[in-house]
């Protein structure tokens, strides 16, 4: 459809017409105008919708050349595999940010020793606690490291003195306590298998 058809057209359903093809505006306002007066000249009645009538004037438009049916079907195959597309797009991100939210965390049971000030921790995921706590700590400012030795992860790591509020509430969020000597040292292991 070219600009001055789309100007003829805005004219006649009576939108603002502003291109620059005056002349094709002003005979579709006219035709309008027409239009509006004969329609509503006594004794006219037009119903507001007419299935029969827009079926005929669509099957002449096609006859005509007006109207591709294979073009007009494409576009709608176009649009439903778009829409299509972005309702898998919609489900993928949903299943994603759910599976995030239910399995984000790795479930953990605490299970605490003295031995030699190490505290040990039974988790689901041992590596993904670690790298947690280990982010956590760093950005709290401390200097923590990470190991694995034997199957089992480990974090050793020296609090400072005083041991700030930001630490802290890393330990407790993980329910450690702040060790006397200032020297952290952590052992996760997998649950034991039955």
């Amino acid at each position: 459809m070219t600009d001055e058809d789309q100007d003829w057209l805005d004219a006649l359903g009576g939108r603002p017409a502003t291109g620059p093809n005056g002349a094709a505006i002003n005979e579709a306002q006219r035709l309008r105008e027409f239009i509006r007066r004969n329609v509503h000249a006594p004794g006219v009645a037009v119903p507001e919708q007419d299935a029969r009538r827009e079926a005929q004037l669509l099957e002449r438009a096609r006859h005509e050349g007006l109207i591709d049916p294979l073009r007009l079907a494409k576009r709608r195959r176009r649009r439903l595999t778009a829409i299509g597309g972005v309702a898998a797009l919609a489900a993928s991100v949903a299943g994603v940010t759910l599976a995030l939210f239910l399995h984000g965390r790795p479930q953990t049971e605490h299970v605490r020793g003295t031995r030699e000030h190490v505290v040990r921790i039974v988790a689901a995921d041992p590596t993904a606690l670690k790298m947690q706590i280990l982010d956590e700590l760093r950005a709290a400012g401390v200097r923590a490291t990470g190991y694995d030795q034997l199957g089992v992860e480990g974090i050793d790591a020296d609090l400072p003195e005083p041991v700030p509020p930001r630490v802290r509430d890393v330990l407790t969020r993980h329910h450690l306590s702040v060790p006397s000597n200032g020297v952290l040292r952590i052992e996760i292991a997998a649950p034991s298998k039955p």
